[in-house]
């Protein structure tokens, strides 16, 4: 079973006013005491500050003592289905009037007492405009044939288009350095590569430059983030560039994946709850990848932040919770020695996983009884007659203690590989292995070292030939 870290963050408004925030909402199409919620964002979701009622006038107005955090805010209608618009907000000047109509919010949307989103609403409406551009070239470029010179004019028109993209969001930062658009407009401003010169006659040049342009990028995805400003918390965009970096951008090597968590985590101290963000958001995404290998990173990180006392925010509870799971997952991480067995066989000889004389040996922890093995252990022994010719071997590890159970499928189908199991314990396979569940399948090179983990039986012939191609 996955650990999974749940961190629930409550928001505590940092500036106590007496001003407080007053926000007056008129929505064309709804009825006196329709209710409205005001939420703010918090990376994917949204949670609830504030709700009201519209009076006979069509208003409702939001009110508070304190001021509202800085951040990308939502007023949701529940009687249209949940349907909502944005504004945002800064720790300040959070009196002002937003009228709009339900048939088209932003198009109708009129702003009083607020300069802020009057630039947001400026800024969306362009936004707006280009990317019905973009899609509306996408749909003509599908009708044309590929090299048509048609289809040369519609790529110079996204070129055009890309740069139209790209000089309205730095414009529009470059306007509100300091307010919150600034700070939207600049996590969406994509990472912009200089050109690269490189002297005539040079080898491999175009392998030179997408290697200059893949490490410029890598090394510069984050810099429209200021790590120090806890309100591009309270937007989706952070999570979206950190979920689109570690599966996009870094090349899928635990090593490299390593070392650009530990950067981006460090960097990301010099705000608290920042910290705890981007620390949380990357120790679970590698926890829950589904991806082999991920689990490294997730022990990297656990090692470096939790039960180094780093994670302010971790309980004794909590880190104990992952230390736990950090030592069921290091002895079996892929590129290890994997733990020896000492086991019993069916006529009672001992016999040991290093003992194995094979170029690979899989090594597979089962049981009879299991839903999935039932299926998967008859495709594993089919598979093991073609594979035995190729120097590997199969160690089958019984997990249970019914004697007769074992034998009767053994027996069943005849299997010939090396049949073991521990009634006693003695071995401490589950400990070692993690083996929670059946079945579970390892592979194993001559070395003993761990190849691949987890895997399903018609993935054993690609991972150990791509072994033996690039391991010989």
């Amino acid at each position: 079973m996955k650990l999974i870290l749940i961190l629930s963050f409550v928001i505590v408004p940092f500036i106590i006013s007496a001003e407080g925030y007053k926000i007056k909402i008129k929505v064309k199409g709804l009825n006196p005491g329709d209710s409205l919620l005001l939420g703010h964002r918090f990376s994917d979701k949204i949670f609830a500050d504030d709700t009201t009622l519209t009076d006979k006038a069509g208003f409702g107005t939001f009110k508070g003592d304190d001021l509202l955090d800085g951040g990308i805010y939502v007023v949701l209608i529940p009687s249209k289905k949940n349907v909502y618009f944005e504004f945002l907000l800064d720790k300040n000047s959070q009196e002002f009037t937003l009228e709009t109509d339900t048939s088209d919010f932003l198009k109708y949307m009129k702003v009083s007492g607020s300069e802020l989103n009057k630039r947001f609403y400026e800024f969306q409406n362009k936004w707006v405009k280009l990317q019905e551009k973009a899609m509306d070239l996408s749909e003509k470029s599908k009708k044309l044939k590929e090299g048509s010179d048609s289809i040369k004019i519609i790529q110079k028109e996204f070129e055009k288009l890309d740069t139209e993209r790209m000089n309205l969001l730095k414009s529009t930062y470059e306007a509100n350095k300091t307010t919150m658009l600034g700070v939207v407009s600049y996590a969406m401003t994509p990472v912009d590569v200089p050109e690269i010169t490189l002297p005539d006659g040079t080898a491999k040049k175009d392998s030179l430059e997408r290697l200059y342009r893949y490490v410029y990028n890598k090394d510069h995805y984050f810099d429209h983030f200021d790590f120090a400003d806890d309100r591009i918390l309270r937007t989706p965009l952070l999570e979206s560039r950190l979920k689109e970096f570690f599966s996009k951008v870094v090349l899928m090597d635990p090593d490299s994946l390593t070392k650009e968590a530990f950067k981006l985590c460090d960097r990301s101290k010099a705000q608290k709850d920042v910290f705890r963000f981007v620390t949380v958001y990357l120790t679970n995404y590698f926890e829950t990848s589904n991806i082999m290998g991920m689990d490294r990173i997730f022990v990297n990180l656990s090692e470096r932040y939790y039960l180094t006392g780093d994670a302010w925010w971790a309980d004794s509870t909590l880190t104990e919770k992952i230390r736990k799971r950090v030592g069921e997952l290091k002895p079996t991480l892929i590129g290890n020695i994997a733990p020896d067995l000492r086991m019993e066989t069916m006529d009672k000889r001992i016999v040991t996983l290093h003992q194995t004389n094979a170029d690979y040996t899989v090594l597979v922890f089962y049981e009879p009884s299991c839903g999935h093995c039932k299926k998967a252990i008859p495709k594993l022994w089919e598979w093991y007659q073609t594979a035995r010719t190729k120097k590997i071997e199969v160690f089958a590890v019984y997990t249970q203690v019914d004697e007769k159970e074992w034998k009767e499928f053994v027996d069943k189908y005849g299997f010939d590989w090396i049949n073991v199991w521990d009634p006693y314990g003695f071995s401490n396979f589950r400990k070692f292995y993690d083996v929670s569940t059946t079945p579970q399948i390892f592979i194993l090179d001559k070395n003993k070292k761990i190849v691949a983990k987890k895997l399903g039986v018609e993935q054993l012939d690609q991972v150990i030939e791509h072994h033996r191609k690039f391991f010989k």
